[in-house]
Formats: structure tokens, C-alpha cells, sequence
């Protein structure tokens, strides 16, 4: 990883697949020193992530839930497993256009090799459960059910 913008994002994964790392732990993780771990988590914030960093002997860096999501970082396998969960939604008539809308942007990411692979995937693959016409539940009020009946 040569370039600060490939280390940086490199970092985002790294904090997104970790609860906290420590600034040494990430360092040598990124090939780079403490100082420039810093930096990218100063960068980070600036980009609107928020990226806690606390001091001390059990310090370290984590991301912290903030006001949109970060940028998402997955792998080929969480990917497919992404499209598979939104394509069965969609069989199952939950959130039309919120189901549409997500397949659409990750199919716009997905380097071409996958996007083949999961194009060829969503060709062939077929379920068992018959398709539905249901309803689409506001977002907001779903999660607020689901909060009020916890």
C-alpha cells in the first residue's frame, strides 16, 4: 500500500471489521508510524466519519456510530451475502424501492469479475417460497415498533 488515500481507507476496514485498535497495532498493520495513524484518523473525521481515539496505556482508535454511514468496505463473500439477503427481500416484497435502490448501488461498486459472478448468480438462482406482493412498512415506523416491542 503506497498511497495515503489506499492506507486511509485501508484504516476505515480495519476499524470497521475491529471493535478499537491501538495506534501501534494499527501502524504496523498499515505499514506507517503512530504519527501517521493520527492523521489519517484526524482525515477520517474531517470526511465526516466519526473516529474516537483514546488516549492512554488501553487507548486506541474505534469508529463511533454516527449521523450516516460510513463508507462500507466488504469483502467479495459479504458482498455476494449482501446481494443474496436483498434479493430475497425482494422476493418477500419488503421495502421495494429501498431493496432496488441498495441492489442498484452496490451492483455500480462491485469490481466486474463479481458483478458477472452475482449477475449470473441472480439469473439462476430461484426460491422455493412463492413471490409477494406486500405491503411497504415505513422505515421509521418499523424500527419504531420493533424498539417498542423490546
Amino acid at each position: 500500500m503506497s498511497y495515503p488515500a489506499t492506507r486511509m481507507l485501508a484504516m476505515l476496514e480495519l476499524l470497521q471489521a475491529h471493535h478499537g485498535l491501538g495506534g501501534r497495532d494499527l501502524a504496523q498493520r498499515l505499514g506507517v508510524d503512530e504519527r501517521t495513524v493520527r492523521r489519517y484518523a484526524a482525515r477520517l473525521a474531517e470526511l465526516g466519519i466519526p473516529v474516537a481515539a483514546e488516549r492512554g496505556r488501553y487507548g486506541g482508535y474505534q469508529l463511533m456510530p454516527g449521523y450516516k454511514l460510513p463508507p462500507l468496505m466488504l469483502t467479495d463473500d459479504e458482498a455476494t451475502a449482501v446481494v443474496l439477503g436483498l434479493l430475497a427481500g425482494r422476493r418477500l416484497g419488503l421495502a421495494a424501492e429501498a431493496t432496488e435502490a441498495a441492489l442498484a448501488k452496490i451492483r455500480r461498486v462491485l469490481p466486474a469479475t463479481l458483478r458477472e459472478q452475482v449477475g449470473a448468480l441472480e439469473e439462476t438462482l430461484d426460491f422455493t417460497l412463492a413471490e409477494r406482493a406486500a405491503p411497504t412498512p415505513a422505515s421509521r415506523a418499523a424500527l419504531t415498533l420493533a424498539a417498542a416491542i423490546r
